[in-house]
């Protein structure tokens, strides 16, 4: 990936090493940093901004955290510092220091990072955990895992921002951010469908159980 918008001099790539080494502890906001360097060459408040416009809907972090991730990202080999040429003498104050752009092994890491990141959701597997690990005790615990989890979904579902992906006087940027939104919304929304079946089936397994000779009270 080269600086587009003015000239730069760096380093080349700084490592032809696998793209995942040493990656598998990167945070999600540090793959959206990684994100916005792929996409454009740019110096650390620029990366801010753009952080800021794109993700901080879903993902809010402060100045001071997108720039603790650039060291990282640079001690993994995932980006490189670079001069970019200013194309006013009033941007001559980032300088090297703080500009930056994806090497080789980074766009890499980065396009096998989307490929893969859709393969589970953690929060499915935690809520999976949780299930079974009260189980034994019955139906009541199970019913109350369920409700903390239909009461989060609720709380994440208020929180998300509006959006109206069918809106057509908008950029793309702006669409595909829509886009993401919507998606969280759709997912969140059958988290709780889900919860209200379940809650249903155990409860009316629990009536069944009482109602039999025998049964658990």
């Amino acid at each position: 990936m080269g600086a587009r918008g003015g000239g730069h001099r760096g380093s080349t790539a700084a490592s032809e090493a696998p793209a995942y080494a040493a990656t598998g502890t990167l945070s999600l906001a540090a793959w959206l940093v990684l994100a916005l360097i792929v996409e454009r060459p740019s110096h650390g408040y620029e990366i801010y901004q753009r952080y800021e416009r794109r993700f901080a809907g879903f993902l809010p972090k402060s100045r001071s955290s997108i720039y603790e991730v650039l060291p990282r990202l640079k001690a993994e080999g995932m980006i490189e510092s670079i001069v970019i040429e200013p194309d006013c003498p009033a941007g001559r104050q980032h300088e090297s220091r703080n500009s930056y752009r994806a090497t080789r092994m980074g766009a890499q890491a980065f396009r096998g990072w989307v490929a893969e990141w859709m393969r589970d959701d953690p929060q499915r597997l935690q809520l999976r955990a949780r299930v079974a690990s009260v189980c034994f005790l019955g139906v009541d615990a199970v019913l109350g895992v369920i409700d903390r989890y239909e009461s989060d979904c609720m709380l994440e579902m208020k929180a998300l921002p509006a959006s109206d992906p069918d809106d057509e006087h908008r950029g793309v940027a702006e669409l595909v951010e829509s886009l993401v939104v919507d998606q969280r919304r759709r997912e969140v929304r059958a988290r709780i469908d889900w919860a209200t079946r379940a809650r249903r089936i155990l409860q009316d397994q629990a009536a069944r159980l009482t109602a039999e000779p025998g049964g658990e009270p």
